[in-house]
């Protein structure tokens, strides 16, 4: 049975009121798995269980806010700071103060900026613990002796991709980059392979008339980008259909009224159709297939910071 983030935390939680050492799961903490250490050397399996050993009942507050953080869909961050060098952490540097302590330890950030931490701690680690907003990777270049860590606590935002022309392959290399999981749909197998979307759940279908319910939730997103518009009209009425939160589709302004024009006659309202992203993406003069997947991402990207400060 996989492990889920919500088992993980829960399991320490449970270690910790049992004065047992817990364990920290690197398929699910993958920060701690080979390849994300593969630039952290300083950072082995001796030291991940070090981290872990030194866990106690007061590091219980901290799992605790991250189960409440993760089953609210905060947007947070777990951290875990590792100390290298104990006399090089615990100097003075330009002023600031070091680190306070020579402790390893576990904290949670969100992205308004509220830090649950057990140990004390400095301005100077503050900044860095900060920094984890940042995500998915931390910066190390705030002080030598320590090093940081951080996993995101909420699961990649899902984007449904209709169509598996040039654009949508830019789109999945672009939206892995910023932590969204794609999945690509289209009726054409020649172009729905392995080696176009490596990085994607890929969906064949007979019709864009008839595709089958793909889970669709009021947390996804929905591209509309079918191969020369052909099946826009189609794509665009099932997605409709579904409970996502955002909805784009990508053409000019008068190509758009002819989809929205079809998708009227199948019983879709004005008001449905201005709600969605037509045309998708953020405005700043795209014209290449790269350039178009660019401002589709970072319009994604710009949802999902409102969403979760509660922007919009």
């Amino acid at each position: 049975m996989t492990t889920t983030m919500k088992d993980a935390l829960s399991g320490i939680v449970q270690a910790l009121q049992e004065g047992s050492t817990p364990r920290l799961d690197p398929v699910v903490f993958t920060c701690f798995n080979k390849e994300s250490l593969a630039d952290q050397p300083e950072i082995d399996t001796v030291s991940i269980q070090g981290l872990a050993a030194s866990l106690s009942a007061a590091d219980i507050p901290t799992f605790e806010r991250a189960l409440e953080l993760l089953e609210a869909g905060v947007a947070a961050w777990v951290g875990f700071k590792f100390v290298i060098y104990a006399t090089v952490a615990l100097s003075s540097i330009g002023g600031e103060g070091a680190s306070a302590d020579a402790s390893p330890g576990v904290f949670v950030v969100t992205e308004d900026k509220e830090i649950t931490f057990s140990r004390p701690y400095t301005k100077r680690d503050e900044k860095q613990m900060l920094d984890i907003t940042r995500g998915p990777h931390m910066h190390n270049e705030q002080f030598p002796g320590v090093a940081w860590l951080s996993q995101p606590l909420l699961v990649p935002g899902r984007v449904f991709v209709f169509g598996a022309g040039e654009v949508p392959l830019w789109v999945e290399r672009m939206a892995a980059a910023v932590a969204f999981k794609t999945t690509v749909i289209d009726d054409d197998e020649l172009y729905l392979t392995e080696e176009r979307f490596p990085l994607s759940e890929r969906v064949h279908i007979d019709s864009f008339d008839a595709v089958p319910d793909l889970g669709i939730s009021e947390r996804d997103y929905v591209c509309v980008l079918t191969r020369g518009h052909v099946n826009d009209p189609e794509a665009l009425v099932c997605a409709l259909t579904t409970d996502a939160h955002y909805i784009g589709m990508m053409g000019c302004a008068v190509k758009n009224e002819r989809v929205f024009a079809k998708v009227q006659e199948a019983g879709f309202t004005r008001e449905q159709l201005e709600a969605t992203h037509s045309p998708i993406g953020l405005k700043f003069g795209a014209k290449t297939p790269p350039e178009l997947a660019m401002c589709i991402v970072a319009e994604l990207i710009q949802d999902r910071y409102n969403r979760r400060t509660n922007h919009g």
